[in-house]
């Protein structure tokens, strides 16, 4: 059976994107995203996730220019998990939403959707995944 890693988010960003580029030419674009999370009977404060995402290549330099605090986004992407030592040497996990498109949906003039960089999307035959199927 074949496997999906896809999230589609709508938020508030926290804070002005931090956009950079690395030691090879490549522009990344962090940004983290405020998204509400319906709760019976929970406070407003309680019910938001945080949710970090990184923006790669083209859509990391449109991210970085055309996203500020408080803009209104929709991303769509992938949740990564990976791994790093700190200073002190100790391992850390980060997950994050590696995005793929991004709209802005503040009703600004650039509010169309962005494309990152292109990926070859693999075509699955409905057919063959029936066969997989235990029931």
């Amino acid at each position: 059976m074949a496997n999906l890693n896809r999230i589609i988010l709508v938020g508030r960003l926290t804070a002005d994107p931090e956009a950079r580029t690395t030691t090879d030419g490549t522009a990344v674009t962090k940004f983290r995203l405020a998204v509400d999370r319906p709760v019976a009977g929970a406070r407003r404060d309680d019910s938001i996730d945080l949710i970090d995402v990184v923006a790669w290549q083209r859509l990391a330099e449109v991210c970085g220019q055309d996203l500020k605090k408080g803009r209104l986004a929709l991303v769509e992407g992938r949740i990564q998990n990976r791994s790093f030592e700190d200073q002190s040497g100790q391992r850390r996990w980060v997950t994050e939403v590696v995005a793929k498109n991004m709209t802005r949906l503040d009703g600004s003039p650039n509010s169309s959707p962005v494309a990152g960089s292109q990926v070859k999307e693999e075509i699955i035959d409905d057919s063959e995944l029936e066969s997989d199927l235990p029931f």
